[in-house]
């Protein structure tokens, strides 16, 4: 994605889980308090999406040579970003989903493919 996509898929986004509280009746105060973590999350959300298009046909595990006699195997660091995205992505939406109402969250219809590293990998192999 190009940083122009980005932004239009944040946009998009911020624009989703701020109707989400609309309509949760969440007020317009408490909607300002929560503007950085929404603006966030929104962001992350575009990255992860990026990220998971750049990583989707990559190794976990990739090999490497630092130029010293040390060769091996390790974990891609492209893995380690999107995971540490993610715990930060999830627990923005934690703190957005503390402020809806349970019935609420439980009608919400929400879908992020794939959800996990894992599922990326069970998908490149089911394909």
């Amino acid at each position: 994605m190009t940083d122009s996509e980005i932004k239009t898929s944040a946009k998009e986004e911020r624009k989703r889980i701020k109707a989400l509280l609309k309509d949760a009746g969440i007020s317009e105060r408490r909607m300002q308090m929560l503007e950085p973590v929404i603006e966030n999350t929104a962001w992350m959300k575009a990255k992860l999406d990026d990220a998971r298009e750049q990583i989707k046909n990559t190794n976990v595990a990739i090999k490497y040579d630092n130029g010293g006699g040390q060769k091996g195997i390790r974990q891609n660091p492209a893995f380690k970003g999107y995971e540490s995205l993610w715990r930060s992505y999830m627990q923005g939406m934690n703190r957005i989903l503390d402020t809806l109402p349970a019935e609420q969250i439980e009608s919400a219809t929400y879908e992020m493919k794939p959800k996990t590293v894992l599922d990326t990998i069970r998908e490149k192999h089911m394909a």
